[in-house]
């Protein structure tokens, strides 16, 4: 950026020719009063009323007099607990954001108060609205189209609207932001607006800290800057699907070099495994070629093959023939016993079972069918056969010649079975006492006929053995085949991945071109107001690069440090603002700067800052017509013409020391 003559006055007026948009004739979010109450009417009790104006606000907590104040002991925070900060997260609060401050400062009021009110008019898109939100006890928030708050507080207690008026705030200022959030544009821009003191200012996205316990949307740093840059119209909204689709692919990309490596260990480790086993079975004649060796192993398959099919078409050999009938008249022999024992083992049952049937009729016949004869020798009843029938024990009292005829045949079959059994029992155990010899020699004639086989397909076992060797490894090598041909079309789908990825980064970067004037003109707000503060031996300049907005201020070599990160967070943000003062972006020209002076930033820095915003007012007619409201907390003296009965100090100046001089005139 162009440097500024040295002799020119800085404090005197802007470098930079600023011209408002004519159309932008007011901020789009601003606030006019802010009071803190008990009952919402006009009789309650009021703790404390803070009137605010367009342009720069001062919010001051003074601190000790370091000349007059020194010593050990001393009180040293008089500048600080005051309520600077609860104020901010107050006017986040009437803007929609909950909690409105930490929970041990919620419970403080909620300990000190039974009932309280903040209540702010604000105007929101150049209509004005009363908003109240309860901070102790129960109540049920409002928000009423009205110009002042006595208006509202002289009728009945206001209620219902606050969701009318959130819309409102979202559909003005949120409206950009929506594209890139939808339905939460408004609560990921306020954060931008109104950055957290514990951030430290420290950095263009650091927006809010997990100590100061307030809404915090979860994004990225990449996101959050996507966002600034659509506020500022430095973004073409084709650009955050491509980058979205750029990262995705980035992704793929390196999870598939994770596969490129894995599938190329595979490909070498399959390759020279068929390799070794292809030259250990081919043998010194093996070819140095490797393409050359796998054609041989096919070649050799194929010889193998119609070898082995060969021998298996030749007649089988005399030793084996007689070998395989001994063995099978052995397992016949075997097999015949074996049955011939189960054959007898019937036959005897059979036989047995007959010569019981028979002498049971002879018995049964002769006694009578005296159930049990053998009593008659124990002297029991019956006692003799002529008494059984005298006493009716039998039913008849002599047998017929005919029937006596019959037992006699049947006794003499009973005797006849008798031998019949002994003779076939012996035959069987015979039988049962050979069958483990047969057995032996059924082992024997099959070791004998193993042997044979063995020796006569000894040559066709050897070839068989090769076969299936020369297999293996043809299939070694077909599946190091398979797997490069994997490779190479995940290599290819890498590839086209990788021109596709640089594809859309130099899409993305052309549609950062594009947008090339818009951002010198943000970048010459930027470079002025860094100017403004810091001298003409600095220059500054904004890039935006993958990583989002960087801002670069530089005197002989890039500056570094946290104070200067914090003046190039300040810068920027004011730069925002002026840039939608002259009608571009879509910035609301509201914001908060709580307490953002690092501890070694030089005073008269901090100072032109103040210095800065109060010149800003002067491209207006009058400061009540600027279309921006810049309010800043601070512990430091203001500049000396910015303290008490200025325009610019808010009243009361806090003081932490006076419980009447704290922000809700309570200590907790």
């Amino acid at each position: 950026m162009k440097k500024k003559d040295t002799h020119t006055p800085y404090f005197d007026s802007l470098e930079r020719k600023i011209t408002p948009n004519p159309v932008r004739v007011e901020p789009l979010i601003w606030f006019r009063e802010v009071r803190l109450v008990e009952e919402l009417s006009k009789e309650g009790v009021e703790h404390r009323r803070i009137v605010l104006h367009r342009g720069l606000n001062i919010l001051w907590a003074e601190p000790e007099n370091p000349d007059t104040e020194q010593g050990l002991y001393r009180d040293g925070l008089a500048g600080h607990a005051s309520g600077k900060t609860l104020f901010c997260r107050l006017l986040r609060h009437i803007l929609g954001e909950s909690p409105f401050g930490t929970q041990a400062q919620r419970n403080g009021i909620a300990s000190n108060f039974l009932s309280l009110w903040v209540i702010a008019s604000v105007r929101v898109n150049q209509e004005s609205w009363v908003v109240g939100r309860p901070l102790a006890a129960s109540g049920t928030e409002f928000a009423i189209r009205a110009e002042t708050i006595d208006e509202v507080l002289a009728g009945e207690p206001p209620t219902g609207g606050f969701k009318e008026f959130s819309t409102a705030v979202k559909t003005s200022a949120g409206t950009v932001a929506d594209n890139l959030h939808p339905g939460e544009g408004w609560r990921h821009l306020l954060p931008w607006l109104t950055r957290d003191q514990e951030a430290r200012f420290a950095s263009l996205a650091g927006w809010r800290e997990a100590a100061s316990e307030g809404d915090n949307p979860q994004t990225k740093v990449s996101e959050r800057h996507i966002l600034m840059r659509a506020v500022l119209d430095l973004l073409d909204l084709r650009e955050p699907a491509l980058r979205a689709a750029i990262e995705a692919d980035q992704a793929k990309l390196e999870a598939g070099l994770s596969t490129t490596t894995r599938l190329q260990t595979e490909v070498k480790s399959q390759a020279d495994l068929a390799e070794t086993r292809a030259r250990d079975l081919v043998g010194d004649s093996a070819p140095g070629n490797v393409d050359a060796l796998e054609q041989r192993v096919s070649s050799m398959i194929d010889v193998l093959r119609e070898g082995l099919a060969q021998f298996e078409r030749q007649p089988e050999s005399p030793a084996l023939g007689a070998a395989r009938a001994k063995y099978e008249e052995a397992r016949d022999r075997v097999t015949e016993s074996e049955r011939e024992v189960e054959n007898l083992g019937t036959r005897i049952g059979d036989k047995t079972t007959q010569q019981k049937n028979d002498l049971a009729i002879v018995r049964n016949f002769r006694t009578g069918n005296v159930e049990d004869p053998i009593r008659e020798a124990k002297g029991w009843c019956p006692k003799t056969i002529q008494f059984a029938r005298e006493h009716h024990c039998i039913e008849k009292e002599k047998v017929s010649e005919e029937s006596a005829t019959n037992i006699a045949d049947l006794e003499t079959k009973a005797l006849r079975l008798a031998d019949e059994i002994t003779v076939l029992n012996t035959k069987q155990a015979e039988l049962k006492r050979q069958i483990p010899s047969f057995r032996h020699a059924q082992d024997q004639a099959k070791k004998a006929l193993d042997e044979a086989t063995r020796i006569a397909n000894r040559e066709v076992s050897a070839l068989a053995t090769r076969v299936e060797k020369a297999n293996g490894v043809a299939s070694l090598f077909q599946q190091a085949a398979k797997t490069q041909k994997a490779l190479d079309a995940h290599i290819e789908a890498m590839t086209k991945l990788a021109e596709e990825i640089e594809q859309k980064k130099k899409e993305a970067a052309a549609l950062r071109s594009d947008m090339a004037e818009k951002l010198r003109g943000f970048a010459n707000n930027f470079a002025d107001i860094v100017r403004a503060v810091m001298g003409a031996s600095v220059e500054a300049n904004v890039g935006i690069d993958a990583n989002g907005i960087t801002p670069h201020v530089t005197r002989k070599g890039e500056l570094s440090g946290a104070a200067l990160d914090t003046i190039k967070t300040l810068a920027f943000d004011l730069a925002a603002v002026v840039a939608s003062i002259e009608g571009r972006g879509s910035h609301p020209r509201f914001l908060i700067h709580d307490g953002p002076r690092e501890g070694d930033m030089a005073r008269i820095i901090y100072e032109r800052f103040f210095l800065y915003a109060a010149e800003l007012e002067k491209v207006f007619p009058t400061p009540d017509e600027a279309s921006f409201q810049y309010i800043i907390t601070t512990t430091t003296h203001p500049p000396t013409k910015m303290r008490e009965g200025s325009r610019w100090l808010l009243d009361p100046v806090l003081d932490s020391r006076d419980k009447d001089k704290r922000l809700f005139k309570e200590d907790f």
